[in-house]
């Protein structure tokens, strides 16, 4: 399935800030969505009050389910990032993220401040669109 990223000439870099500005994809097999998910164990209990180690967390869980589904992190094509606190948590979430995400692959992405989440502790939530 080819998956292109495109970052138009005449726009802001947007590799710094963890995303694409588009992703193209043709002709995919399969579309993969993948539900919010939190950073919590099998029990629903948040694994952290650090915004780091809950998005980690989070990309953790949802490799793990795209392998379920028979993709990777890299078909990921679209995804967004809801946060509690965006003003103190948007660049270390930032920073999280590129450790699973190169440049060449980055996503599409959007990231929204919100106002609570379904349990308490959370202080993020990542919800993606992958394509193989």
């Amino acid at each position: 399935m080819p998956k292109e990223v495109i970052n138009p000439e005449g726009l802001w870099d947007s590799s710094n800030r963890s995303y694409s500005h588009v992703v193209k994809v043709t002709n995919p097999q399969s579309l993969i969505f993948v539900a919010g998910m939190a950073a919590v164990g099998p029990d629903l209990k948040i694994v952290s009050d650090d915004i780091r180690e809950q998005t980690r967390v989070c990309f953790q869980i949802i490799e793990k389910e795209l392998e379920a589904a028979g993709a990777t992190l890299d078909d990921i094509c679209d995804m967004t990032v809801y946060l509690l606190d965006i003003d103190n948590h948007k660049w270390p979430v930032r920073e999280v993220r590129s450790e699973f995400f190169t440049d060449e692959r980055l996503p599409v992405s959007t990231m929204i401040e919100v106002r609570n989440f379904a349990i308490e502790g959370m202080l993020i939530e990542i919800d993606v669109i992958a394509a193989t």
